[in-house]
């Protein structure tokens, strides 16, 4: 029989996972995200403006689908912040999305990782839509902008 490399795979922590996880997002690498994953029903997916998914197999045919239609996704990780309690680690990040060498836009993003016995896994990913455009606006936008804040908010 041969052996289920989702379940041999390892992470002695949630940052290994993690790692794990936005590498095979960027490799389209479907048996590598699926070893990320916990292997039950008790797990949660939101792709930013799509709806919850809940469970293995609603999972699975989201990346799949994804996969499908991307092309050279690369990722940055910033301003992440972690925190540990227990057995559960609760990473936010913002993923700024790159295609081409440019910025395309950068989501917010919730990682929650669940530590078993042997290793820590994925339980829930929710990426939020952008809030802002991530092109560098003009000058001119900016002061628009100032502006328009100092009505609304003075």
């Amino acid at each position: 029989m041969e052996e289920n490399k989702e379940e041999t795979k390892l992470f002695a922590t949630s940052e290994e996972a993690e790692v794990a996880f936005y590498a095979a997002f960027q490799q389209e690498d479907l048996e590598l995200m699926m070893s990320v994953w916990a292997n039950d029903e008790d797990i949660t997916c939101i792709h930013p403006g799509g709806n919850r998914l809940d469970g293995l197999k609603n999972i699975i045919e989201s990346w799949e689908q994804m996969f499908s239609h991307e092309n050279g996704i690369k990722f940055e990780i910033n301003k992440k912040r972690v925190q540990i309690e227990g057995d559960i680690a609760i990473h936010h990040v913002i993923e700024s999305i790159y295609l081409d060498g440019e910025l395309q836009s950068e989501i917010i993003a919730t990682n929650i990782y669940r530590k078993s016995a042997d290793s820590w896994r994925l339980v829930l990913h929710h990426a939020s839509p952008e809030l802002r455009p991530a092109l560098i606006p003009s000058d001119e936008d900016m002061l628009d902008e100032q502006e328009e804040e100092k009505k609304i908010f003075h």
